[in-house]
């Protein structure tokens, strides 16, 4: 079952829209909620920080070099009870759906899985010197590295390829046999164990 969770980092947050946010939960979210009838830290202290912080967002846009400190010291004081906070909301809602965007913060969300794609068809060309081979395919998107595969009979389903790991999508065969037909396949890796193979390519060496 997933938890729900809440976000309680504002670090992404400008200075007006963490005035914005912050003043939502603290007077919207927790005060009068009966979901939250305790606090921690109590309602007194939050509001008193959001009202301290708010003056100094004011005082400096003169961009006094004082006044921009206490702005950033009364910025940082808030997070910290703000996060505080956050903690004693997901300890009482239990994973209340309800309960938790009731208090005015954000749900976390869960990263996107990155899907990779077939690295489509390989291109072979002989090498520089006799005996290698060069495979390549496109690059994919979200790719973590590639198995530059061969053989040197033709494939069936219980064929046993030769595997070499690349962090590139072209890669050299070396020590071939002239004269001889390799196959070759290419699979790129990705994350959560994912992997996509390319269609079976075959050249002679020279």
């Amino acid at each position: 079952m997933k938890i729900l969770k809440i976000s309680t980092s504002f670090s992404k947050f400008s200075d007006a829209d963490f005035e914005t946010k912050a003043q939502y939960i603290v007077n919207v979210g927790i005060a009068g909620n009966a979901n939250f009838p305790s606090p921690n830290p109590v309602l007194a202290d939050l509001q008193t920080a959001v009202t301290r912080y708010s003056n100094g967002l004011l005082a400096a846009k003169d961009l006094g070099k004082n006044n921009v400190a206490e702005k950033n010291e009364s910025r940082e004081e808030l997070e910290l009870l703000l996060g505080q906070l956050g903690l004693y909301v997901m300890n009482v809602s239990n994973g209340s759906l309800t309960m938790l965007t009731s208090s005015g913060f954000s749900l976390t969300k869960d990263p996107e899985p990155r899907y990779i794609d077939n690295p489509g068809n390989v291109t072979l060309s002989n090498g520089i010197s006799s005996g290698t081979m060069v495979a390549q395919v496109k690059s994919v998107k979200g790719g973590r590295g590639y198995l530059h595969e061969i053989t040197a009979e033709l494939p069936t389903e219980t064929t046993v390829w030769t595997s070499s790991h690349s962090t590139t999508s072209k890669f050299t065969f070396t020590n071939l046999q002239a004269g001889k037909q390799y196959w070759v396949r290419v699979a790129v890796t990705g994350s959560r164990q994912q992997i996509a193979y390319s269609p079976v390519a075959s050249q002679f060496v020279q």
